[in-house]
């Protein structure tokens, strides 16, 4: 420490360090459409690239990069025979390039039919399944009865279907897919998987036209996320996944966004905290104690900030007839957003 004076008094210094620092680990968003592009196959757009005005890959970047994103990647697809529009087999394997290409944790498909859906569907669930956890966005077209219909039919935790022709900040149309894109990049951003997104804008947009105040009811009923407009701009009235239903019984379990959200956060957490440990881990006690204590602490902290709400204590062994696998076992339990308030009032007159 060095001394600056000699005269007496108390003296002091500080650093400051900002609690916002930007968005941390973005989750990385694919989008497939008719987006106007030449190049075939996954395509990095970054920041640094120039997009030209007016076209639809300008407008998806106004609103990804509005949103905060650092990059996206798009499959463009192009139109068939008789100006035909790219059919399902077009999207599926546009998916599958966009998924070699990078880790794809958000996509958004331009197409809300159920038969591209039900491929979406079909693939978010299978990269989740090989520790790749996916969402999928898509905007539903046609009446609200239709969207509701639809979203019964995909019935997932995995896919988000919005209803709403939203009009990107600076266009003269609008579609129902640029509602959609704008929540994915809303999503990719969240520093926080527990926050919640209802009241916040949406990035990028202009205005939407949707559902009345009658509709909407039944929309959030069938796990459709309906969007509106406010003064301020386009919001979500609440963000929720088609999954209605588990195992074929009415269950709501996995309907709001957050609760998936959080736990694709607190797998890749344990995933990525435990992957050093693999480097010359040997099958003996300390290293059994440091994944338990590592599992401990990650647990701890998530607790700390709100993302759980409590968990037991990690269960870590080595079995027998698979000595070179360590199971670690954990048991936590997520946070659930409160989305109403009931005032109950009594009155003495």
């Amino acid at each position: 420490m060095s001394v600056s004076s000699y005269r007496p008094g108390v003296y002091s210094s500080y650093t400051v360090t900002p609690s916002y620092t930007g968005v941390v680990d973005a989750l990385t968003v694919g989008v497939i459409g008719e987006l106007g592009l030449t190049e075939s196959g996954p395509v990095r757009i970054g920041r640094e690239r120039v997009l030209d005005a007016g076209t639809p890959l300008a407008k998806l970047g106004g609103i990804l990069f509005g949103a905060g994103l650092p990059e996206f990647w798009v499959c463009s697809l192009q139109r068939g025979e008789n100006n035909a529009e790219p059919d399902t087999a077009a999207y599926k394997a546009a998916m599958e390039a966009l998924t070699e290409a990078a880790e794809i944790a958000l996509l958004v498909v331009e197409n809300g039919s159920k038969a591209v859906l039900e491929a979406a569907r079909d693939l978010a669930l299978a990269q989740s399944e090989n520790q790749r956890e996916m969402l999928v966005f898509a905007g539903a077209a046609g009446t609200y009865t239709a969207a509701g219909t639809l979203a019964k039919d995909i019935d997932s935790p995995r896919v988000v279907l919005t209803y709403g022709t939203a009009i990107p900040r600076g266009a003269e149309s609008g579609s129902p897919f640029w509602g959609a894109a704008a929540l994915c990049g809303a999503v990719a951003v969240l520093e926080d998987p527990s926050v919640s997104l209802t009241g916040q804008l949406l990035p990028g947009l202009e205005k939407v036209t949707g559902a009345t105040y009658a509709q909407v009811e039944n929309l959030l009923a069938a796990g459709v996320t309906p969007l509106t407009q406010t003064g301020a701009g386009v919001e979500a009235v609440r963000v929720l996944t088609t999954s209605t239903t588990l195992e074929g019984t009415a269950n709501r379990s996995f309907s709001p966004i957050n609760s998936i959200l959080i736990i694709d956060y607190v797998m890749r957490s344990l995933r990525r905290s435990l992957s050093a440990l693999l480097r010359g881990a040997k099958n003996n006690p300390g290293t059994l104690s440091a994944v338990s204590s590592q599992l401990t602490v990650l647990l701890g902290d998530l607790l700390e900030r709100g993302i759980i709400t409590g968990y037991e204590a990690p269960k870590v062994s080595c079995p027998p007839e698979t000595p070179e696998v360590c199971v670690a076992q954990v048991a936590f339990t997520a946070a659930y957003l409160i989305n109403q308030i009931h005032i109950r009032a009594q009155i003495q007159m």
